[in-house]
């Protein structure tokens, strides 16, 4: 399959280019106007953000938007406010603590900078509330990937402490807390007495209408239109994950402009797909095969694979009887759950990578992909290898 990608004149490059500024697989969205979709979770934190004494936690997997979600609403509320409204984004890491996580917020605003370096003691919930009651008006402090917080349980009773004081204050400054379901459970399941006060906003994966969204408004930037097969393969492929479908419209975008086409075709597609494959991030592909390899013919890519294009909840598990309809599509025959049930048991085992975690009790089990990431891989894996074919994704698109 062709796969030219070198522009060969300045206008196409300077397309290509355009492309790769308008498609950003790797970074969060940061303005609204190119914001897709996601109208019932930005209701939901506006509405929070415009009561003194509400706060936020967004979660949801990862790689769902919620960093991207979380950027565009100060913009949103500028948009009709008719006061400044000052905001911060700070992101935790495995080596935070309560005291170095304010430390960051507070170098965020000129006007706080004098506290980023107060010592531990200083710093706790009630200066916190005295600070910003004091120094900022309305504001939106967002702190991102809650779920990597180091530190202790304390951290956590701290931060829960200082959610409940600028609440009980009526402070007018908003904590957005973006993290994982699990980071929600931690934070709430000890500190019930917050609960009235945190909006809990659940953000999943992208719907197809919103990834339609999403693909019309990029084109629009770069003057280029796409075959609605096309469109709804992208939006398929993806899974609902914003950064899958910057990717492939972004690969399959740039080949077409190589084509000195305005249209986004299927061939581009076909070989956005390859690319994909070949440049998915190095962990992704390592754990696919330590997933998938044998000594001896087995169907662990298969099963993979089935798992990938099961039915799925809003959390993203799946039962084993939801693998049973992508198995025979894949297979050609008929699989019963105990012909693939050691294979996802494996999957959840070091010895596979751990690919999947599962759920509930015996009998009863659900599982998921640990990492959301590798799941649209596997289809695309899939398609490249030939295990399933673009004919037989209709039967799930």
């Amino acid at each position: 399959m062709e796969r030219n990608f070198t522009p060969s004149s300045p206008e196409q490059l300077q397309r290509y280019l355009k492309a790769a500024q308008v498609f950003t697989p790797s970074a969060p969205i940061d303005s609204q106007e190119l914001f897709a979709g996601r109208l019932e979770q930005i209701s939901q934190v506006i509405n929070a953000v415009a009561q003194k004494g509400q706060h936020v936690i967004l979660y949801g997997e990862r790689g769902v938007g919620k960093t991207s979600l979380a950027n565009v609403i100060s913009q949103i509320m500028q948009s009709f406010s008719e006061q400044e409204v000052r905001s911060a984004i700070v992101n935790c890491d495995g080596i935070d603590d309560f005291t170095s996580l304010w430390q960051k917020i507070f170098r965020e605003f000129d006007s706080l900078r004098e506290y980023a370096n107060a010592p531990p003691e200083e710093i706790n919930p009630e200066s916190i509330r005295y600070i910003l009651q004091r120094n900022l008006g309305k504001t939106i402090i967002v702190i991102d990937e809650l779920d990597r917080i180091g530190g202790s349980p304390v951290t956590t009773e701290l931060l829960a402490d200082t959610i409940k004081t600028l609440s009980d204050h009526l402070v007018d400054t908003t904590l957005i807390l973006v993290g994982v379901a699990d980071s929600v459970n931690e934070l709430i399941a000890e500190h019930r007495s917050i609960e009235r006060s945190l909006v809990q906003v659940q953000m999943p994966r992208m719907s197809a209408i919103e990834s339609y969204e999403l693909l019309d408004k990029r084109l629009n930037l770069v003057k280029m239109t796409i075959e609605d097969l096309v469109r709804e393969y992208i939006a398929f492929l993806s899974q609902g994950l914003p950064s899958y479908t910057h990717l492939l419209a972004l690969y399959a975008s740039q080949r077409a402009i190589i084509r000195n086409s305005d249209s986004i075709e299927i061939s581009d597609l076909n070989i956005a797909i390859q690319m994909a494959v070949e440049k998915a991030y190095q962990s992704i592909i390592t754990a696919y095969h330590q997933a998938t390899s044998s000594s001896r013919e087995t169907i662990y890519a298969q099963v993979l694979l089935a798992c990938a294009l099961a039915r799925k909840d809003n959390l993203g598990f799946f039962a084993p009887p939801d693998v049973v309809r992508p198995m025979y599509l894949i297979m050609k025959k008929k699989y019963r759950t105990t012909g693939f049930a050691r294979h996802l048991n494996d999957f959840c085992e070091e010895k596979r990578g751990s690919v999947l975690c599962k759920r509930g009790s015996e009998r009863n089990y659900r599982f998921r992909f640990i990492n959301p990431m590798m799941q649209p891989y596997v289809i695309m894996h899939g398609l490249a290898r030939g295990l399933i074919s673009q004919e037989d994704l209709n039967n799930f698109s």
